[in-house]
């Protein structure tokens, strides 16, 4: 493995840290906020009527976030009956048409993700008045991320396949 593929290695368990930390706080401020949400609407009879809006706005971005560390752990689900019965070339190849595949999507996401995050960023949100382009950025953010991590899954497949 040469140098620079270890450097980017590293970068990438340095983004899925990040990404972790950063789950992990949203999971705790939307469970801060839907647990006052829940104290302000039924002790206090007074709903905080900005707390669904920014709980919705944080599952969002968990569910991004936690697809992009899924993709770099190599752990969303498949169907791998067929891939077990395949010769080692035809695994090398099919795995390499599923990232290639994985890899035009993430394409897709990020241009249509900064295109609809340019088209809404001047529109505010219902309840909190924040620009919505922080609410769709997201996708634009969880690509970018995504490609990073598929960029190193495969340069190590390709290093490990010489």
């Amino acid at each position: 493995m040469n140098t620079f593929l270890r450097a980017l290695i590293k970068f990438d368990h340095l983004v899925a840290k990040s990404e972790a930390a950063v789950i992990i706080a949203m999971v705790a401020a939307m469970t801060v906020v839907v647990f006052l949400q829940v104290l302000y609407r039924y002790v206090l009879t007074q709903p905080l009527h900005w707390s669904e809006e920014l709980a919705r706005y944080l599952f969002v971005w968990l569910s991004i976030l936690g697809a992009t560390l899924g993709l770099q752990k190599r752990g969303h689900f498949g169907l791998d009956i067929f891939y077990r019965m395949l010769p080692k070339q035809g695994k090398r190849f099919l795995q390499l048409l599923i990232n290639l595949s994985i890899g035009i999507v993430i394409f897709v996401i990020l241009i249509q993700g900064i295109k609809l995050v340019e088209k809404t960023v001047l529109q505010e949100s219902p309840a909190m008045a924040i620009s919505m382009g922080w609410a769709y950025a997201c996708l634009p953010v969880g690509a970018a991320l995504m490609a990073i991590h598929l960029l190193v899954i495969f340069l190590k497949d390709a290093s490990t396949k010489s």
